[in-house]
């Protein structure tokens, strides 16, 4: 599931960074709401990576032959 999550998130937060910068020159307000849902992108994705991350060790400890 998380897979599925985390290409959405990457592509949101890459285009919420080119917006912000592009809109860095236009119109400030809207640039700064950029930049703050890029961090919160960044931040989601962050999460989803733990997330996942701790699955795989889960399944490793449960896959786990060494004391053989």
């Amino acid at each position: 599931m998380l897979e599925k999550v985390k290409l959405p998130l990457f592509l949101a937060a890459a285009s919420a960074q080119v917006l912000g910068i592009i809109f860095l020159f236009i119109y400030i307000p809207l640039s700064i709401a950029f930049f703050i849902a890029y961090g919160v992108l960044l931040f989601a994705l962050l999460v989803v990576f733990i997330k996942q991350r701790m699955q795989e060790k889960k399944e490793d400890d449960n896959n786990d032959y060494r004391d053989y």
